[in-house]
Formats: structure tokens, C-alpha cells, sequence
């Protein structure tokens, strides 16, 4: 009688966890393209400590151009910590994208960026110049046809990639 119950709790649990896996692996909404920016919003960057070669840089209102399964326009604010021994840039932001999703429809989605790329600093501390961009935004927001959606999204220097759920 033991041993019934045992299998029969096994078996529930088998179809429960396969139940489960067929829920959670829905492959979501592919998109991808390409993106350039097209104004480069306020920088402002300062010394970090009494460093000649480390830089704290906050950009506002930088604005991209999306073309692709995504349509529109996003603003970006994000802080970057730059290295001119290394040549490294590091850090974080917010985006948001307002345009349309193929497929979907219209609406605006909000992202967290966490970057790096390398960068050239031959015109410090005036100018920063980025290069080999890796982007990784979390989709956190969504308004209209993007209430609800959330996923993940890859950049480069002039394409993106990812899966919205």
C-alpha cells in the first residue's frame, strides 16, 4: 500500500513539473535589428578622486533610433565609469523605448542597461569615444500593447537582440 502511494506521488509530480516546463519554455516574442543614435542628450564627466585617468561620466537624454521588430525612437540616461589605463568603460542606466513591436503593436517599454565597451581616450576628459559596445538591458516596464511585458535584450555597437515575454 506504501509503495502506491509512493509511485502515485511520483507520477502527479512528474506530469506537475512537465505542466510546469511547458509554461515557463513559452519562446516568448523574438525581435531584433538595428539601432544608431541619433543625439547624444548632456554629458557631463568629472575626475574620479585625484585620478588623471579615471572618469565618472552622467549622460541625459541620449536618443536612439530603432529600426527592426522594434519601431521607434528610445531616451536613455545612464552613468559610465571610465578607465584610460585600460581603455574600459563600465556601467548602468535606464532606456526607454516608445514605438511598436511587430506583432504586438504600440506602446512604450522601459529597460535597465548594464554595459562595458572599450574606449578611447585620446581627446580626455572633453571626449570619450566608445567602441566594441556589450549592452544587456532587463525590459522591467511596459505601457499600452507592452503592459506586462518583460524579457531580455543584447546590443552591440549597432544591433539588438532578444526574447520579450
Amino acid at each position: 500500500m506504501r509503495k502506491n502511494r509512493l509511485v502515485v506521488a511520483l507520477a502527479l509530480s512528474t506530469v506537475a513539473l512537465g505542466v510546469a516546463s511547458q509554461a515557463s519554455a513559452e519562446p516568448g516574442i523574438s525581435v531584433s535589428g538595428a539601432y544608431s543614435v541619433t543625439g547624444f542628450g548632456a554629458t557631463t564627466c568629472a575626475p574620479v578622486g585625484s585620478s588623471s585617468f579615471m572618469f565618472r561620466c552622467d549622460t541625459t537624454g541620449l536618443v536612439s533610433q530603432y529600426v527592426g521588430d522594434l519601431v521607434g525612437t528610445a531616451v536613455a540616461d545612464f552613468t559610465g565609469l571610465i578607465n584610460c589605463k585600460t581603455g574600459r568603460e563600465t556601467g548602468h542606466g535606464t532606456e526607454t523605448f516608445t514605438g511598436s513591436i511587430l506583432g504586438v503593436g504600440p506602446g512604450t517599454l522601459t529597460y535597465i542597461d548594464q554595459f562595458s565597451a572599450d574606449v578611447a581616450c585620446s581627446f580626455a576628459p572633453d571626449l570619450f569615444i566608445p567602441f566594441n559596445l556589450d549592452i544587456n538591458s532587463v525590459a522591467v516596464k511596459g505601457t499600452g500593447d507592452f503592459a506586462g511585458l518583460q524579457g531580455r535584450l543584447h546590443f552591440n555597437d549597432t544591433d539588438y537582440s532578444g526574447v520579450l515575454h
